[in-house]
């Protein structure tokens, strides 16, 4: 029986009525049969298997791919074949695992270019027209659903018409910026992208011998070809390291202590789950049942007295974990169990996976240290050039509102602008990952429930990357734009505590690390992106999470300046810094216009503040990812996006694991329910 959904349910009004189990149930067996039928866009393998390992239809697949001129591994083979394009060496690196896939023995193999050859191939890129998905069938999906399809259609409208507002929103307040920053940092020419010097193709042997498949979108002369050996290849690589550093005074010493080193290959981890949290050891929050009976004080009570804590890097399932540290500057011991034992003086080992002993002697009667300040570096090496993006994560304990090392960040690092459909697949990806535990919730069963929150990718920073294509879209349908750079931006979460007025407060919000693309010779494209992406992770953190704004760059910037500020231009390793107050400045590459809003930490911050006076949003340790990872705040007030994939997850992990779904059993099956229909009901219309 067909039935209809009320708008004000999918918009996740709170007073929305109960969902129907039956109904949840089809909606779970849809998303399930549409994320199964889905043809995994990173898999070369079950792309090679579609086409039969066909040798005479892979390589003119791979061909049709867009081409472009960037250097190095940025993709790789998977994910050239998800973004459709890359660079020659990309592209082969795609061709060669889709004919290994079928049994082929190949090589690699890279031939220098002409200025001629070189400019032809430029030209390919410049030309070309920018593909486009056709909108979902949304009838189609209400039939599948059993609903009112015109119900649906005007839900799934309004969800465009808010998205496509916001890009408006950004594109105008973008464009307004760029127009006064150009004249304020001199003249900009603008980059253009570079000529190709080489081309990398594959090489199959057969009986007779190697044969050429290049799947250039020109003819090429392969005379000069040379084999491209391991070792060149991995030159050609980009990695991304994450180090932990705890700074502190010991006697009349300055140490830097290593608390963790993880080093990753790029494309390995480009649009795979990347968690950097720092919690408090075992033991050191209170347990649940008495964190419940605590009022406000009692709770900041609680986290003035955590002292120690320990830091986990989480890259696609795997944990490293680093040595334990306390708020004194002292560092501990772990056993290879994984249990905190002495101080010690010096940090004896780097990161490694959970279970594995960490290193490092102790010391029975370590010198008396002082904590100066826990940095994280996510440091970027490219061309054989390491770049370095520090954070300061907490500081010596001072009266005052102060940051605590009690955080989540989730990274996004990527080699190019999220493809279309992709935010979709993947938030369909979280339902379908926890359709058992959902059933088993629905049903009103408790028992042996598990939420995966880390089934992919931060939901949060899905829409902001779908929102950041959107609008390269906007700007001239994206033609030009070439990121050959990697991508790096974050969800972050910390808590902050205000001693001073007894108030805990928790700061979310988004992290650009820094620009990774530009706009082929045109510096007011690239300065107007810029802007754009700084304006949208402030306008964004208001939009997913609950509470007041925040410091962010962009309402600093724009406080100064609406204030008669006056601009000041600083030059500084190599950019432009452009202030109006000392709280906040644009960072602007005069070379290419890329540019991005900064405050004083080197963030480039949307920030929202919610005052936590609950304990129910600290149950236990065990919860702490899922409380750092946003519900609706203590002010009771829901986001108004509140439908977002990972807030939902996130809203499961609490339910479950803390003590509320004893106690309100049936308002949290609800509240699942009803965001359950519209994270997936996005999902599935292709939003």
């Amino acid at each position: 029986m067909r039935f209809l959904i009320p708008a004000v349910l999918l918009l996740a009004v709170a007073s929305a009525p109960p969902q129907d189990p039956e109904a949840t149930e089809r909606l779970l067996r849809v998303a399930e049969r549409r994320y199964r039928d889905t043809p995994d866009p990173t898999d070369p393998r079950a792309a090679a298997a579609r086409l039969g390992f066909d040798r005479s239809r892979i390589l003119p697949f791979v061909a049709a791919l867009a081409w472009e001129p960037y250097v190095g591994v940025l993709r790789d083979a998977a994910g050239t074949l998800m973004c459709g394009g890359g660079n020659s060496l990309d592209r082969a690196l795609l061709l060669q695992a889709m004919l290994e896939a079928g049994g082929d023995k190949t090589r690699l193999m890279r031939v220098p270019l002409g200025e001629a050859a070189g400019a032809k191939l430029l030209e390919q890129f410049r030309t070309r027209e920018p593909h486009e998905r056709p909108p979902a069938d949304v009838h189609a999906l209400a039939e599948e659903l059993g609903v009112d399809g015109a119900a649906l259609e005007s839900v799934v409208q309004e969800r465009r018409r808010r998205e496509s507002a916001l890009v408006e929103e950004v594109l105008e307040s973008a464009k307004a910026e760029a127009a006064r920053l150009l004249p304020l940092i001199g003249a900009v020419s603008g980059r253009a992208a570079v000529v190709p010097r080489d081309q990398v193709f594959v090489q199959v042997q057969e009986k007779s011998g190697w044969v050429d498949l290049d799947p250039s979108p020109i003819e090429l002369d392969h005379t000069g070809a040379k084999p491209l050996s391991p070792q060149d290849l991995a030159l050609d690589r980009r990695s991304v390291t994450f180090r932990l550093l705890l700074h502190r005074t010991s006697g009349a010493r300055t140490e830097v202590v290593p608390l963790l080193t993880v080093p990753l290959d790029a494309a390995a981890v480009s649009w795979k789950v990347v968690e950097f949290l720092i919690q408090p050891v075992p033991g050191e929050l209170p347990p649940s049942l008495m964190l419940r009976d605590l009022d406000p004080k009692g709770v900041l009570a609680a986290f003035l007295k955590v002292r120690q804590y320990r830091a986990t890097l989480i890259v696609g399932g795997k944990s490293y974990g680093g040595i334990p540290f306390g708020l004194d500057g002292k560092t501990y011991e772990v056993d290879p169990g994984g249990r905190i034992g002495p101080a010690k003086s010096l940090a004896g080992g780097l990161g490694k996976a959970f279970g594995a002993a960490l290193g490092g002697g102790g010391d029975p009667a370590p010198a008396a240290s002082t904590l100066e300040r826990v940095v994280l570096e996510v440091a970027v090496k490219e061309g054989g050039v390491e770049q370095v993006h520090s954070r300061t994560l907490a500081s010596a304990p001072k009266p005052g509102l102060r940051g605590l090392p009690f955080l989540r960040y989730s990274y996004l690092i990527d080699g190019a602008a999220l493809p279309e459909g992709e935010r979709g697949r993947r938030d369909l990806h979280v339902v379908v990952d926890n359709a058992a535990a959902l059933r088993n919730l629905v049903s009103g069963s408790t028992s042996g429930i598990h939420f995966n929150a880390q089934a992919d990718v931060s939901s949060a920073l899905l829409v902001f990357g779908d929102l950041r294509r959107r609008v390269l879209r906007r700007l001239g349908n994206a033609r030009g734009y070439l990121q050959d750079r990697l991508g790096l931006c974050a969800e972050t979460s910390q808590v902050f505590v205000d001693e001073e007025s007894g108030r805990v407060l928790a700061r979310q919000g988004f992290d650009i690390v820094e620009n990774p693309g530009y706009f082929d010779g045109s510096a007011e494209r690239t300065l107007t992106l810029g802007a754009a992406e700084t304006v949208l992770e402030s306008l964004l953190a208001e939009r997913l999470y609950a509470g007041d704004v925040g410091r962010s760059a962009w309402t600093v910037l724009e406080r100064a300046r609406l204030q008669g500020g006056k601009p000041e231009a600083q030059e500084r390793r190599g950019r432009v810094e452009l202030r109006w107050s000392a709280d906040a400045f644009w960072s602007v590459d005069p070379a290419s216009g890329a540019c991005v809003g900064r405050v004083p930490s080197g963030a480039g911050q949307g920030l929202i503040e919610t005052l936590i006076d609950s304990a129910n949003q600290v149950c236990a340790y065990s919860d702490a990812v899922t409380f750092l990872s946003g519900a609706s705040g203590a002010t009771g007030r829901q986001p108004e996006w509140a439908d977002d994939t990972s807030r939902w997850a996130g809203r499961a992990c609490a339910a479950v694991g803390g003590v509320n779904i004893r106690n309100e059993l049936n308002d949290k099956i609800n509240e699942m329910s009803k965001n359950l229909w519209t994270a997936t009901i996005a999902s599935l219309s292709g939003l």
